[in-house]
């Protein structure tokens, strides 16, 4: 059996070292910070929200579905690792509030996917690297991914960004990462759900100018 992560280790420019901090590659980067304003439509997702695994993660009626090898590749690496490939990663939604929508809109980007993260106590997104050339194959840099925290920093809480571990967040903090070549994961070791706006699409002028009114 193949190995998605040795395969994506293989496309990835990252140094995969433990004893090095390289600040291309082991960093979060910041973008700028949104108003909060929220709080009704966050617990409404925060009771919606659904567990998800590798396997069941995906976008009802995604027309990028991934194919069947491609998830026995990833199971195949948690299984590898003596975790169950039914693990339970984080609660997901896709049916997002009006407020979120508008949020995914303003990103300006093309072909946009959002999603929003409700990560309990106990959940865990083990370490891994996207696969998002499936959004543009010919120019897989056209790819943005971006993460809005609906929820501030509580302890327990983290993400992984190579060998750097990000704490300390704000509601509405914004930030991006190396999607193509950085390692990255996520747990909630702590005592209250942590939840966070994904967004995925097509980099535009519209995009960049969006970004550039909220630094």
């Amino acid at each position: 059996m193949n190995s998605s992560w040795d395969i994506t280790k293989k496309r990835s420019q990252y140094h995969f070292r433990t004893d090095t901090i390289d600040p291309l590659y082991d960093t979060v980067i910041p973008v700028g910070n949104l108003r909060p304003t929220w709080d009704q439509e966050l617990a409404q997702v925060m009771e919606q929200a659904r567990p998800v695994t590798w396997r069941t993660r995906g976008r009802p009626g995604d027309p990028k579905q991934r194919t069947s090898e491609d998830y026995d590749r990833e199971e195949y690496d948690l299984e590898r690792a003596g975790m169950s490939k039914d693990y339970v990663l984080t609660n997901m939604e896709y049916n997002i509030a009006p407020v979120f929508q508008r949020i995914a809109d303003a990103f300006g980007m093309e072909d946009t996917m959002a999603r929003v993260h409700v990560q309990l106590p106990g959940q865990v997104w083990n370490l891994h690297l996207d696969k998002l050339e499936k959004w543009m194959p010919a120019d897989p840099s056209r790819v943005g991914r971006y993460f809005i925290q609906l929820t501030p920093w509580q302890q327990g809480h983290f993400w992984a960004y190579g060998n750097y571990c990000w704490t300390g967040w704000f509601a509405g903090s914004v930030t991006t990462f190396d999607w193509i070549n950085v390692p990255h994961a996520t747990a909630n070791a702590g005592h209250v759900p942590r939840a966070t706006l994904q967004i995925t699409g097509i980099k535009t002028t519209a995009n960049a100018t969006f970004l550039n009114s909220i630094l």
